[in-house]
Formats: structure tokens, sequence, C-alpha cells
């Protein structure tokens, strides 16, 4: 199990409120991303320090357990920045992390050398298998089916006839105790593969976003992929992953025929992965306070549903 470094140990979350976590000054930092969920800022004084400060609307008790979850994920021994203490900056809440020298996500390497999407897809479809080989302990992190069956419950789109024949596929699903990032795209995984140079040149390759992180069937995971690389409207896939529609389309051509080791036609894994991701509209539903009309339609189409 490895270390945190010292500095980078978390605080403890026990009656923790803005008064009295630790304050830092964003006169320190520069903003470097931002997401649905809040931005990310990397330290001035100190590049091997990061925050990412989570919007004023976001539970409290939520980056608790993105902090917990993130810790627990570094010391399984995945690639993964080292996480740190939460802080404030007063208004919002955030978690200090290893800041990862000249990182640029895949989505980022895949926009910066679009003429290299197959050799890069392969690299990230690679990582990807690589985590599914990952065992984790049970009790460790939560349950993907059972997970999904809750959002199910709570979801407003469909009656309970619909909802039993979605219930019967994720039951229906083979129990797992393989790691699931939860939120699995191009850009939840960052390198410091420099531009232009080879694959085969040392680099380093980091998991981020851990929130969702679970145990269970990996094509869960493969659902939140093909719904990014196909699903995703195009303006929501050039804005927050800077690449086509067309581009993600390759991406996923390519993903399939490496993480399947040539083994499934892009049919064939269409079929498998579909109900997963239909499944996923469930957590993205959940995350903005409704399903979409269009992934409705998709859900209702995979499931045989009325429209």
């Amino acid at each position: 199990m490895r270390k945190i470094p010292e500095g980078m140990e978390a605080n403890s979350t026990e009656q923790l409120t803005h008064t009295n976590m630790k304050t830092i000054s964003l006169d320190d930092f520069i903003r470097t991303g931002e997401g649905a969920n809040g931005s990310s800022y990397s330290c001035i004084s100190d590049p091997l320090t990061m925050v990412k400060l989570y919007n004023t609307t976001y539970p409290l008790d939520t980056v608790f357990t993105e902090l917990e979850v993130a810790r627990k994920v570094y010391d399984l021994g995945i690639p993964s920045p080292t996480p740190g203490e939460i802080v404030t900056d007063g208004t919002r809440t955030g978690i200090m992390f290893q800041n990862i020298v000249n990182k640029r996500s895949y989505s980022r390497i895949l926009a910066d050398e679009p003429e290299r999407t197959e050799e890069i897809t392969r690299e990230f479809a690679q990582y990807c298998r690589n985590l599914h080989k990952v065992e984790c302990p049970e009790g460790l992190f939560p349950d993907a089916k059972q997970q999904f069956l809750q959002l199910l419950e709570a979801e407003q789109c469909f009656n309970d006839k619909e909802k039993t024949v979605i219930a019967d596929f994720i039951n229906s699903v083979p129990d797992a105790t393989t790691a699931l990032h939860g939120d699995m795209h191009m850009g939840n995984i960052i390198s410091t593969l420099p531009k232009g140079a080879k694959m085969s040149d040392p680099h380093e390759v980091f998991f981020i976003d851990l929130g969702y992180f679970s145990r269970g069937y990996p094509l869960f995971d493969l659902g939140m992929t093909k719904n990014i690389c196909i699903s995703a409207d195009e303006d929501f896939r050039v804005e927050n992953f800077h690449i086509t529609g067309k581009q993600t389309e390759e991406v996923w051509k390519w993903f399939v025929d490496e993480y399947f080791e040539g083994k499934k036609s892009l049919q064939e894994a269409n079929e498998l992965v579909d109900p997963f991701m239909a499944v996923k509209m469930l957590l993205v539903s959940f995350n903005i306070g409704s399903m979409p009309p269009h992934y409705e339609s998709l859900v209702r189409k995979i499931f045989n549903l009325p429209k």
C-alpha cells in the first residue's frame, strides 16, 4: 500500500464546516479546468499541488465521500493523483490533490493529434481493460447493480411495468468484484505523454474524477464510454471533449477492437454494451435532475418500451 506523502494527509471529516476547515486564497492559484460540478486550479507557488473546488450547490457530505473514495482508490494501487485535505476558498468546498505536471486528458490528446486517433485510443482502451483486472475487496466500494436499482426506483420517466423490464436486466447481470471507474470516458484518464511523442516513450497515466467508483460487471463502464462516443449530443462532445462526433465514432471503433482484443466485431460489441449504456442514462438523469428526452427515447428503444 502506498503511503500518502507528508503534508498531503486528509483531514477528519467529522463536524467539518467552512468555519473550521483550512481556507486557501485563489490568489495563489490559476484555473486549469472546469466541469459540471466545479473547477480545478493549479497552485502557482507549488506546481505539484492543485485543488478541485465544487460548485456551491454541491453537497458537503458528497465532497467528503469523494475524498474517501479517492483515498481508497489510491490505496488500492490504482494509478490516481495523491488525495490531500478538504479546503475552502471561503465559499466553495474543495479537495487538494497532487498536481500531475504537463498532463493532458486522452480527449485533449485526441483533439491535439487527431491523425493519431487509433494509437491513442488503443492505449486508452488498454488502461481501461487493465483497471477491469483489479479485484475489489467486498465492502470497499458500492455494488454497481445495487446503485442502478436505486437510481431506477427514483426515476420519474418510467412507470412500474417499464421499471420492471429494466430491473430484470440489471438483476440478470452477473455479479462481479471488478473495479469500475463509474464515469469512464476519454476525459477522465490523464497522461503525461508530450505532444508528438511516441506511445513507447516514458509517460504516466492516471485515473481522475473517482466519485462514482464502484465494483461490478465491466460493461457498466463501457456503457458510459459508448454513450460519450456515440449517443451524446454533438455540441456536448465538442464542448466537453474538444472532438467532433465523427472522431468519437472512430474512437469507439478502435476502443472496441482493442478492449476486446479483436474478439468482438463492432456490431457484437454494440449489442453487448447497448443495454448497459441505457442503464447508465439513469446516472445522467440523477446528475442533472431529469432524463433528457433523447436519452429517454434511447432507453425505450433499447429495452423495447412503449414510446
